[in-house]
């Protein structure tokens, strides 16, 4: 219709913005006409200023404009404008922006394309075709020369352009896998004896100092460490690590489906993942405790896969030098932690040696697991033959998710023997109370109470419930669950003897029991509790009215025998009443029944028989 209506309306011809508002207004009610965005394509070659911003209605117009070659290079012009001010990164304004320089080869399409992929953090191998026509144009552009490293292709056989040179020697704001990349083809194809060579020497050298103080490589860091590795290196720290790369072995296999070889140590947690690239790996092997896995581009996992190992730098006495300057490498700690873990744990400084090798190391969890046992039962065993005060500080902050279920025991009941009561209670949080003996809960639950002011929490509801069906709960666990518990009706009923035995306060617990039982019409106890409640507590009418009306249903439709109290209190509540007819009905039913059954009246209740009985004929229960 509204095509319709510029040929034959002139008035929308000669209102340019009203038609181009008319067409965005089709769009945003869901028009996705070809012939809606080719018409406002015309009226924006026209109108160019009508284009005022690049929203979804204008990327749909002008994407089909630059697919059909409809689009002008004005207009071109102005979208590659705006592009420029994009704040997030969409596939579609990437398209866009490829049509309009497929159509008008500009730099400042090309320059709005590849900020748009910079921003959108595009590394991969279509970005890196614009990132690099950009540096062939020229573009200035923030970023460009880091991104053009980012998406280089694994295959890019030749030394980068002299500026992404120029620029990364004097900044060095480089991650370390780029930075590998960088260094590689440096030291590939670049001429030693260049200056640009020259600048870059000390860098290449403090990276490789950094990595190898890391322990990494691979086999670009291969490449590096082969150039700046030099004898001179081994201080301390470098002892620390050179070992890993004087142990590396370049492991060769012919099978071609293999994509990685995994190293794993018996000991340790961490696998090692090494690429085969054209079929070998470098792997630092220490240790004879372990295998050498395969695995191929899908996942799989082999262990029968033949290879060829072969050292990569066969320098045994830099590798004795480096046990001299640092006996505490965690190769020899390794082997250390495995003898103490075979004859067992003799005194103090031995268990603090395992605790820091542990914290430092990233150990498989069966090993792991007998080593956190050999230490529980160290300290266990020395709590139980010391008296006094222990540091626990190991035993609280252990992790003690590997450990066995009879060894969280232990280690609870020493926490709460040496008083750290937090500490044991968040330890039952996490893992429950099995196993741990009813005295060490009960001091627990005493202990934290107090400490918690008693406010309720359901973890210390639940523990001290516990201790105090197993019969060992004193007057603070007992006033605690007088408060706060709420359990079945023969559960709270226990409580509440308990308490008043104990002479606790009981605070509103015969109220909540007295409510659960008209609830949950468990009434067997009701009269006692009612008793308890009327002599010990300031009663609440509404609770009374309750239990009233429960014993009058009791009377009148189970024909349960009530007490005499019950009458009375009714005869009272008619008596009391103003307005008779507002009277429960039960209440005037249990009452007749209750005349009914007696020989004899008083003057009082005949007087009141005649007004209930009055009452009941007006409501036709009579």
């Amino acid at each position: 219709r509204l095509f319709l209506l510029m040929e034959v309306d002139g008035r929308l011809r000669q209102n340019p913005l009203e038609l181009y508002l008319k067409m965005k207004t089709l769009f945003q009610q869901g028009c996705r006409s070809p012939f809606l965005y080719l018409a406002a394509d015309r009226l924006l070659e026209d109108y160019p200023d009508l284009m005022a911003s690049m929203g979804e209605f204008e990327v749909q117009v002008l994407y089909l404009a630059a697919r059909k070659g409809y689009l002008g290079e004005n207009l071109a012009r102005r979208a590659a404008g705006y592009a420029q001010n994009l704040r997030y990164y969409r596939r579609i304004y990437q398209w866009l922006l490829e049509k309009i320089y497929g159509l008008y080869p500009l730099d400042e399409v090309l320059e709005a394309l590849c900020a748009l992929l910079i921003r959108g953090d595009q590394k991969g191998m279509s970005a890196f075709g614009w990132y690099q026509l950009a540096l062939e144009r020229g573009i200035n552009l923030t970023r460009l020369y880091e991104y053009f490293l980012y998406s280089l292709p694994e295959d890019y056989g030749h030394l980068l352009p002299k500026e992404v040179l120029l620029y990364f020697s004097y900044d060095k704001d480089l991650d370390e896998k780029n930075r590998c990349v960088l260094y590689r083809n440096i030291l590939t194809y670049m001429n030693p004896s260049s200056d640009l060579y020259q600048a870059y020497i000390r860098p290449m050298e403090q990276f490789a100092t950094e990595q190898l103080l890391k322990s990494r490589i691979n086999s670009s860091l291969a490449v590096i460490y082969d150039h700046m590795i030099y004898k001179d290196m081994i201080d301390r720290k470098a002892a620390m690590v050179l070992p890993g790369i004087l142990r590396s072995y370049r492991i060769q296999c012919r099978d071609p489906r293999m994509k990685y070889v995994i190293l794993r140590y018996e000991e340790l947690a961490e696998e090692q993942a090494f690429a085969l690239e054209e079929g070998c790996a470098y792997v630092p092997v220490f240790s004879d405790r372990f295998i050498l896995i395969f695995q191929d581009a899908y996942g799989n996992r082999y262990l029968d896969v033949r290879c060829i190992k072969v050292p990569v730098m066969d320098k045994p006495e830099l590798l004795e030098r480096c046990y001299e300057v640092c006996p505490e490498h965690p190769m020899l700690r390794l082997i250390a932690c495995r003898k103490l873990l075979e004859e067992g744990i003799r005194e103090d400084a031995q268990a603090a040696f395992l605790e820091q090798f542990m914290a430092q190391t990233n150990l498989n969890p069966v090993f792991r697991a007998g080593l956190l046992a050999a230490l529980t039962d160290y300290y266990c065993k020395k709590a139980e033959d010391e008296s006094g005060s222990l540091d626990c500080a190991y035993l609280a902050q252990m992790d003690k998710e590997e450990l066995e279920p009879r060894q969280r025991q232990k280690i609870c009941e020493i926490l709460i023997r040496q008083n750290h009561m937090r500490e044991a209670y968040d330890m039952i949080r996490t893992y429950g109370s099995q196993y741990i003996a009813m005295e060490s809960r009960a001091k627990l639950c005493g202990r934290m109470i107090l400490q918690n002011l008693f406010d309720q929490d359901e973890l210390l509801l639940s523990l001290a419930w516990g201790v105090f069906r197993e019969g060992g709960a004193d007057s603070v666990i007992l006033d605690y669950l007088c408060e706060h518990f709420n359990g079945t009706v023969e559960q709270m009923y226990e409580v509440l003897i308990r308490g008043i035995e104990s002479h606790v306060e009981t605070y509103d617990l015969e109220e909540r029991l007295l409510a659960q039982m008209m609830f949950t019409g468990q009434t067997g106890r009701i009269d006692s509790v009612f008793q308890l409640y009327t002599r010990r507590k300031n009663t609440r009418e509404s609770v009374v009215k309750a239990y009233f009306t429960e014993k009058s249903i009791a009377y009148f439709l189970r024909e349960e025998q009530v007490d005499g109290q019950v009458f009375a209190y009714l005869e009272g509540a008619v008596n009391a009443s103003i307005e008779k007819d507002r009277v429960p009905t039960i209440y005037l039913l249990a009452l007749t029944k209750y005349y009914a059954s007696r020989e004899k009246l008083s003057e009082n209740q005949e007087r009141l028989c005649r007004i209930v009985g009055g009452l009941l004929i007006s409501e036709g229960l009579i």
